[in-house]
């Protein structure tokens, strides 16, 4: 059954985390002299319309650090379950940093080096699946890894560029199609406003590009912290696909995602947040989605060491679809995510 392999893969990764590091998903389990390792990992469970309870991504994560040199790896055990395609290595690689100042004066500071499989410049256009507010993600036209190069730093100290030269970066891990052609991708980011007080962005404005022989991909983004409590994200793309004896497409989305905490227990043991979100995509399909609902989260500072995070979600969605020379659909769905962290 289904679910019997998502219990499975779960306690693999449990296992993989072990109880002896369970402080703190940052502490590191082997520490001697410059070198460490550290492991944690989540899983997110989904249930929907026409749809048993599913386990995507559940992923186990291992850093290791010796002075400079760098090696981060990123395992997804989701693909056990024979409806979810098997990408059991989405990351894999080694970095080497520089240093934090700067290459040339005061510029280009914290610069790294990485090589092997990647998440792309692109891919950074959406948060990472351990960051997602809601349960239907945003329309994303980026592949996210590849094999390949890529080089980040601080052009400025509130302006970083992220850039990489990869394979292609659709297919899974071991799929020689990954050698198939070049590509490459660039993401800059501004940390526009920053807060007195903790010295994070407030106003972070982005914009991405990633581009191949098939295809040209550009997108926009934003992330406003209106309040302590109140954090808006937004973004629009454009993407031009011309594949080797396929058809071209031209696409156009966005989407705007508001996610603020209404409530929290006294000792911060427990959040309610609640987040609502607007979904476009025109093109060959043309795609809008309303979608709302609460979170309870485990807050991080709550005490609940490598569980803090974790969270049940609810989502309403109304969507409606619609494809040219095609039929028309409307649909309403409720979904309900459980996100463990260990």
């Amino acid at each position: 059954m289904a679910l019997k392999k998502i219990a499975i893969s779960f306690l693999l990764a449990f296992l993989f985390s072990s109880s002896a590091f369970a402080n703190d998903q940052n502490e590191p389990f082997f520490k001697s002299g410059d070198a460490q390792c550290s492991i944690w990992g989540y899983a997110s469970f989904t249930v929907g319309p026409e749809q048993d309870f599913m386990g995507a991504p559940i992923r186990a994560r291992t850093s290791c650090t010796y002075k400079k040199f760098s090696f981060f790896m990123e395992n997804d055990l989701s693909g056990l379950d024979s409806r979810i395609p098997a990408n059991y290595i989405t990351q894999a690689w080694v970095g080497y940093n520089f240093g934090k100042e700067g290459l040339i004066g005061n510029f280009f500071s914290n610069t790294t080096v990485r090589a092997g499989s990647l998440i792309t410049a692109g891919g950074l256009y959406l948060p990472p699946a351990f960051m997602a507010i809601s349960i239907e993600s945003p329309n994303n036209p980026f592949q996210p890894f590849g094999y390949g190069i890529q080089f980040e730093t601080k052009i400025m100290p509130s302006l970083t560029f992220v850039g990489d030269i990869t394979g292609a970066t659709g297919p899974a891990f071991n799929d020689p199609k990954r050698f198939d052609r070049t590509e490459t991708s660039q993401r800059l980011i501004w940390d526009a406003v920053k807060d007195n007080e903790t010295g994070r962005p407030k106003l972070q404005l982005s914009v991405s590009n990633q581009w191949s022989n098939e295809s040209q991909r550009i997108a926009f983004g934003a992330m406003y912290r209106a309040t302590k409590d109140f954090d808006l994200y937004g973004g629009i793309y454009r993407s031009d696909e011309h594949p080797r004896g396929g058809k071209t497409s031209i696409g156009n989305g966005g989407y705007v995602l508001a996610d603020y905490k209404l409530w929290s227990m006294e000792g911060h043991k427990l959040d309610l947040r609640v987040m609502g979100m607007f979904n476009k995509t025109v093109g060959d399909t043309d795609y809008t989605s309303y979608s709302a609902g609460p979170s309870l989260i485990l807050p991080k500072e709550g005490g609940y060491g490598r569980f803090g995070g974790s969270s049940v979600s609810i989502n309403l969605s109304h969507s409606n679809t619609k494809t040219t020379q095609g039929p028309e659909i409307t649909d309403n769905a409720i979904m309900t995510r459980v996100r463990i962290f260990f």
